[in-house]
């Protein structure tokens, strides 16, 4: 009766929706399924697979930055519900045993739903720098290797440790700071098609922000192909500069010593930028609230008020 009831009320919904012409609305999750006259049991078995139910979800496209806490295999199947994480297939206690562990999802399978596939976990990268390969279900599996290439990390916000315990990854960003200084001069040059392109060799996103990483990005760094990579690039384009007479009328002379090397702000080694004119002194030069062209800037303000020295009393 109860499955007559509900097959009614599902065909006595769409009539009235089909009679109004204004009404475009459909139960969710009831847009593939076909009511027939036959058993609603498929039907009901088809949307809960797509929707879930109040004890059972299927698994849901999320990026986890942290390890699964250990726990008992019973605790966590018994958390599930008896139900694979999965599909939502029911198992029975003495079973358990068979269900295999996702690591990065932290749940339990059966093994329609985990063929026994190994990925990176991204949160052991990010807390330990362990490329090691674990088990995971095939959904894991699947959205891993689709986000493998994809600047998801920012290791301001996660993995904020990684700079101080990973000296290579520390080396790069060293190496990358100054590529995105380099860059705004190169991109001003009218001679530096050639260098511009072998930038184009890194990643889109390595060239346009700091501190943002792929998986892909963190093992190539892992396995010291990043750093030699970013250097020869770094390199190529301060040949460059070196050697442009475009890039030269663009750099600058130390007001403190006056020494006639240019220097330019992506020299981060050796130079210094004040903070609040930009202007770029040797480091071992440069002297706080003491920025000759701040001075001048402020001696022409005074000038141009009116309050300068030969006009105050």
């Amino acid at each position: 009766i109860a499955e007559q009831l509900a097959q009614q009320l599902v065909l006595d919904f769409k009539k009235g929706c089909i009679l109004c012409s204004f009404c475009s609305y459909q139960l969710p999750g009831t847009e593939n399924v076909a009511v027939s006259s036959g058993s609603l049991t498929e039907e009901i078995r088809q949307r809960t697979r797509m929707r879930g139910s109040l004890s059972w979800a299927p698994p849901r496209f999320q990026i986890i930055f942290t390890v699964q806490p250990t726990h008992r295999r019973s605790e966590v199947v018994a958390s599930q519900h008896f139900l694979c994480a999965g599909c939502g297939t029911e198992v029975e206690p003495r079973y358990i045993k068979k269900l295999r562990y996702c690591e990065y999802l932290g749940r339990y399978f059966c093994d329609c739903c985990h063929s026994g596939s190994e990925a990176v976990i991204p949160g052991r990268v990010l807390s330990c720098w362990d490329f090691g390969r674990y088990p995971v279900s095939d959904f894991s599996k699947q959205l891993l290797d689709s986000v493998w290439q994809q600047p998801l990390f920012d290791l301001t916000c996660v993995g904020k440790n990684l700079y101080s315990k990973v000296k290579e990854l520390d080396r790069f960003r060293e190496v990358q700071d100054q590529l995105l200084g380099i860059k705004k001069l190169l991109k001003a040059c009218r001679l530096s098609e050639s260098v511009l392109a072998e930038l184009e060799h890194l990643p889109a996103h390595l060239r346009e922000q700091s501190n943002l990483f792929s998986m892909d990005d963190l093992q190539k760094v892992k396995k010291g192909q990043l750093v030699p990579q970013a250097k020869a690039v770094l390199q190529s384009a301060i040949t460059h500069v070196e050697n442009c007479e475009l890039c030269l009328a663009r750099g600058f002379i130390c007001e403190f010593c006056r020494e006639k090397d240019i220097i330019f702000p992506f020299q981060t080694d050796i130079c210094k930028r004040c903070p609040e004119c930009k202007a770029c002194f040797h480091k071992k030069c440069f002297v706080v609230k003491r920025c000759p062209k701040c001075a001048r800037i402020q001696s022409r303000k005074d000038l141009l008020s009116g309050s300068g020295p030969h006009n105050s009393k």
